[in-house]
């Protein structure tokens, strides 16, 4: 593999900086490793290869006459998830109803990012309208996992996982309501980090329309992040502040938020683990991601931490609490926007046509909005979320003012295709997070016997986003991180 592959995009953007290598010649070997490993993974579902070697060439020429002031990610590749608004592209969240939408704006992310230098390669497959934990949609088909292609990506960022663990792209934009960056970061072998809550603007994000954002206030404001993922640990936090702060349609996002300063300080931090969480509805976790939460639990005593083990029942209502969050908004339902044109849909019917193969939609979703047509449960989430914000708050005393938790990012590794469905709501142990609004971040831990990724979730406080950025950097440094696959 080249060795541009394996170099974060800090390294690259240096070594364009100082001509040791073109924006150009960066390009062309991330194209070449695309061309080689997407049509058995089936990650990239269009791309903006002309588009980009026009800009890179752009960039090579003006790197020639003057590289005094190139902004950080000058020459630098990045893919987008295909939710996400990216002029000339399409935006079709894995719908058919929007299989022919094609953007005339970018998404505020995309623009920064763009700003910033970085050259986009194209966008990356979603689950139908991102819902599920794995890459499947009756637009683009199913995604493959690099490390074995027998087993799902995750979802719903599961082609920017899926590229990135390839060693195909650098860096990676995904977004995160139920874990939807961290386990594909998890199940691929590279980091995923959800920021804290309001501290990356939404605008571009599926469904909605650009004058849709000014409106999305109050309880009608999605829990959904927008995030960076990369090969490499430390590009995240450079990602992060490229990406946070308000714009002018994102009416909850921080106005000019600040990240705190890097660190390896870690002698007398508090250290919370929780090797087993237990979460309603979810599997138990498997002995060897419990392991992992174990191992670095006694690295950092090791160091001088106060590690203390989180009662593992302190999660047990996560699940009710996240679904009661979410359905307390008053944004889209699933049923509204898998609706699409049509004034009724037959679920029943389209049930039938999925067993037949035939159909137009994915039965996770279908499922989800046959619940949401018989849903006679409570409208009242008063108690519920009255009760999630008394864990938040007794988690934050727990972790005081810059501890930190480790804890799985998922019951298990990578599953087999459709293995999920027997076990659906396993998503909790990272999407109960963005529910509480925490920052969160998963690193690779290396493999388990079966050569398959294994990982670890660190969460912190509110706005402490650069202490779980730099634990991922010091275990990246101490277990060695993204390591490419072997089979592709």
């Amino acid at each position: 593999m080249n060795e541009l592959l394996k170099i974060s995009a800090s390294e690259i953007a240096s070594r364009v900086a100082k001509k040791e290598v073109s924006p150009s010649e960066v390009l062309e070997v991330h194209i070449e490793r695309i061309e080689q490993v997407n049509p058995t993974l089936n990650a990239m579902v269009e791309d903006d290869f002309v588009r980009a070697r026009k800009l890179a060439h752009e960039q090579t020429e003006l790197l020639a006459k003057d590289s005094s002031s190139l902004p950080p990610l000058f020459g630098v590749p990045f893919t987008v998830k295909e939710m996400f608004s990216y002029e000339g592209m399409k935006r079709t969240g894995g719908s058919i109803h929007h299989k022919n939408d094609v953007m005339n704006w970018d998404s505020t992310i995309v623009a920064r990012m763009k700003k910033a230098g970085g050259i986009p390669l194209g966008t990356t497959n979603v689950p139908e309208l991102g819902f599920w934990f794995e890459s499947f949609n009756p637009v683009y088909g199913r995604t493959n996992n690099p490390y074995d292609l027998g087993r799902t990506c995750g979802g719903s960022s599961g082609g920017e996982g899926a590229l990135l663990g390839a060693g195909a792209t650098p860096l990676g934009l995904g977004s995160d309501i139920g874990g939807s960056i961290r386990m594909p970061a998890a199940f691929c072998g590279v980091f995923g980090h959800k920021p804290s809550r309001h501290l990356v603007p939404l605008t571009g994000h599926f469904p909605y329309a650009l004058e849709e954002f000014k409106n999305l206030t109050g309880l009608k404001y999605p829990y959904t992040s927008m995030g960076p993922m990369s090969r490499k640990a430390s590009d995240l936090y450079d990602m992060l502040q490229i990406m946070m702060g308000a714009d002018d349609h994102d009416q909850e996002t921080m106005k000019k938020p600040v990240l705190g300063e890097r660190t390896q300080e870690w002698a007398g931090r508090k250290v919370l683990i929780c090797p087993s969480p237990v979460f309603h509805r979810a599997r138990s976790t498997d002995d060897e991601m419990a392991q992992v939460v174990r191992n670095c639990g006694k690295l950092f005593e090791e160091l001088g931490a106060h590690v203390e083990e989180l009662d593992p029942r302190f999660f047990v209502r996560g699940t009710e609490l996240w679904f009661a969050a979410l359905r307390s908004t008053k944004s889209k339902n699933l049923y509204e926007t898998l609706m699409g044109p049509n004034e009724h849909l037959s679920i029943g019917k389209e049930i039938l046509k999925v067993a037949l193969g035939r159909g137009d939609y994915t039965f996770p979703n279908l499922m989800v909005s046959l619940g949401e047509i018989f849903d006679t449960r409570k409208k009242d989430f008063t108690e519920d979320l009255a009760e999630l914000l008394k864990m938040k708050l007794t988690l934050d005393e727990k972790l005081g003012e810059d501890g930190i938790l480790l804890i799985p990012p998922h019951p298990r590794v990578a599953p087999k295709h459709r293995a999920p469905l027997w076990s659906p709501f396993d998503f909790i142990y990272a999407g109960f997070f963005t529910t509480t609004g925490h920052p969160a971040t998963v690193a690779p831990m290396g493999f388990n016997a079966e050569g398959l990724p294994l990982s670890i979730q660190i969460v912190a406080r509110h706005m402490k986003d650069h202490l779980t950025l730099s634990c991922a950097e010091f275990l990246e440094t101490t277990f060695g991180g993204w390591q490419p696959p072997q089979k592709i």
